[in-house]
């Protein structure tokens, strides 16, 4: 079976039970557009915009019963971080730290793609998010 696809994008819902810290992180120090809240039975989003496609981040009325396992791929399988490709990984890399956000994984450069780093950085939830990009 193939499905048919409506929109050619990806929507990647962060659920939270720290809201305004995640807000902090995605719109204000990121600097992704927030697109807009939307209710739902039971919760609610704000949705922001990454070119095309959309990070909601989801709250429910009830906390859920589990958390968040903390460290990347590198602790359990399953979808473990987002990655987003910056003009200047260097600078995005100083601006992280001088920002006081935990960085999981310092810059380094591909092997395979010389001059193309990525480091990782984790949100206010544990989550890690990966920035990659020219040095």
């Amino acid at each position: 079976m193939a499905i048919e696809l409506l929109a050619q994008s990806v929507e990647i819902g962060l659920v939270t039970t720290n809201l305004e810290p995640m807000v902090e992180f995605y719109e204000n120090f990121l600097g992704l557009p927030f697109q807009l809240d939307l209710d739902f039975p039971g919760g609610t989003m704000k949705r922001y915009l990454i070119g095309d496609n959309t990070l909601k981040l989801v709250t429910y009325d009830e906390d859920p019963p589990a958390q968040l396992t903390p460290g990347g791929g590198r602790a359990q399988t399953g979808l473990r971080y987002l990655s987003l490709v910056v003009k200047n990984v260097t600078e995005a890399a100083a601006q992280v730290q001088a920002a006081g956000y935990d960085i999981t994984e310092p810059l380094v450069e591909f092997t395979a793609m010389p001059g193309i780093g990525y480091f990782f950085v984790a949100d206010p939830d544990g989550n890690w998010v990966e920035l990659a990009g020219p040095l």
